[in-house]
């Protein structure tokens, strides 16, 4: 199953926030967050900082692209500028395992607004309801004390620590694996 990419499709909203695909026009905004080191603290090694307009435009292609594998990111925009202040969604999908991850980022002026604690949320629910995922799951530096919050707040559970798993500016680093299961959040019938 592929994910639609319409707007109409997609709808998810807060406040004065929304969810569009990613296009082109990002590229500053993203070569700008991705150099923030705050921002970018515990973003890992795949948050490789994006210097150029060149690779702006390969990861914007990429996000484009992997809906087609049953993933994909969204890219978390103000509704009255239209203006990229993040990104959010789904990769790693498994379809034999039934299981995605998912991964987010945010310009640091807007942390402490709920915005990713609510799209999270809603993201969680489409998850479930399109595609027949059991599973979610995140990765996350073990010392991101606000992303934790932010999956507790969404009912994730802490399963234990990946010790040294991620080699990042010549240390080793430590992840911690949260999960959600559709169970963790079905009422019994």
């Amino acid at each position: 199953m592929i994910i639609e990419m319409s707007e109409s499709k997609i709808g998810f909203e807060y406040l004065n926030y929304k969810l569009r695909k990613p296009q082109n026009k990002d590229a500053a905004k993203l070569i700008s967050i991705s150099n923030d080191n705050e921002t970018m603290e515990f973003y890992g090694s795949s948050g490789s900082y994006i210097k150029t307009e060149e690779e702006a435009l390969k990861e914007i292609s990429w996000m484009t692209e992997s809906f087609s594998d049953n993933a994909g990111r969204w890219i978390i925009v103000e509704k009255e500028s239209d203006e990229y202040i993040g990104d959010i969604g789904f990769f790693n999908y498994s379809k034999t395992h039934k299981r995605i991850e998912i991964g987010y980022k945010l310009e640091k002026s807007y942390w402490g607004k709920g915005i990713i604690t609510n799209f999270i949320g809603l993201l969680l629910k489409y998850a479930f309801d399109s595609f027949d995922n059991n599973r979610i799951e995140a990765l996350v530096d073990e010392r991101n004390i606000g992303s934790k919050i932010v999956l507790q707040k969404n009912k994730f559970q802490y399963e234990g620590k990946l010790r040294e798993y991620e080699f990042e500016n010549n240390n080793f680093v430590n992840l911690e694996m949260y999960s959600l299961l559709r169970a963790d959040i079905e009422t019994p019938k």
